[in-house]
């Protein structure tokens, strides 16, 4: 019913303890989906000194991926998001996923029980995470409560949690095969150079076709979703400590000057400026 992969490290944690509060252990997911019994969430913390990455996973609860530290990407459906600590992204039961946090990084996988969260859409999306929100669930996470206080907690914090107005999905994936193919191996490997021409070839389409069909079903020419994919790809390891000049030289870039505009024109702020913000919550997001 549920898959993820197992980190190598296990610990356990007094949370484990309180049936819909936390469970600070990241090996002992199917724990907590079985500690929702009788609750409406509980939730799964997990913190990492590096950058880790889980494979695709699949499972009938709800779940709210939110972050207190660090940076969470989150691919879910036919969207990439990069999430700050400002948003969460909602994923239905269902929707395969998956998760990749930088170094330094705090993130909270909370599960909730189907249909308790009915205002809310079938499909994955970017979800305000207000103060009140956060503030609840940590509670929820921290402290031993009567049980009916406990669901009335979680009743709150549920019917909290809206869409975010005027989020964007950092990058919408192609539908047609072949130009998702593209899209793929972009994704897999930023730091490509090959032009337009290059993957209409390999993917035996002309390139005119292939320009067509990425505006088409992204809204983004080929070049600017390149660009894009860079940016994002580029947040986990700025998170984790990496210098600007390294990162850039890590996606292509011979000049890290063209890197920081790109960044500046898509993010609203330069590489420093955004992990120096405590706020770190750019327009658009």
């Amino acid at each position: 019913m549920f898959q993820r992969r197992r980190p190598a490290t296990q610990r356990g944690g007094d949370g484990a303890r309180y049936a819909g509060r936390v469970i600070d252990d990241p090996t002992h997911v199917s724990t907590a989906l079985k500690r929702i019994q009788g609750f409406l969430l509980t939730s799964v913390r997990h913190a990492s000194r590096s950058v880790r990455s889980w494979d695709v996973e699949t499972h009938r609860e709800d779940e709210l991926i939110w972050s207190t530290a660090g940076v969470a990407r989150v691919r879910a459906g036919d969207s990439v998001w990069t999430v700050p600590a400002q948003r969460a992204v909602w994923v239905p039961g269902g929707v395969p996923h998956t998760i990749e946090t930088s170094a330094d990084s705090l993130f909270y996988a909370t599960f909730l029980e189907p249909g308790v969260a009915a205002h809310l859409p079938r499909h994955a999306i970017i979800v305000e995470l207000i103060p009140a929100v956060r503030e609840l669930l940590l509670l929820n996470a921290a402290v031993d409560m009567p049980v009916e206080t406990r669901l009335r907690l979680q009743r709150l914090a549920i019917e909290l949690l809206q869409p975010s107005p005027g989020a964007q999905v950092d990058l919408r994936l192609p539908e047609t095969p072949r130009v998702l193919f593209v899209a793929e191996q972009i994704l897999e490997a930023p730091d490509g150079s090959d032009t337009t021409a290059d993957w209409a070839d390999r993917v035996g389409m002309p390139a005119r076709e292939l320009s067509r069909a990425f505006v088409a079903e992204t809204g983004l020419s080929f070049t600017q979703w390149r660009i894009r994919a860079r940016v994002r790809a580029s947040l986990v390891p700025l998170a984790s400590g990496q210098t600007v000049a390294a990162t850039a030289r890590s996606l292509g870039y011979a000049n890290p000057s063209t890197f920081i505009e790109h960044f500046r024109s898509i993010v609203g702020s330069t590489p420093a400026a955004y992990f120096t913000d405590p706020e770190r919550s750019p327009k658009g997001w």
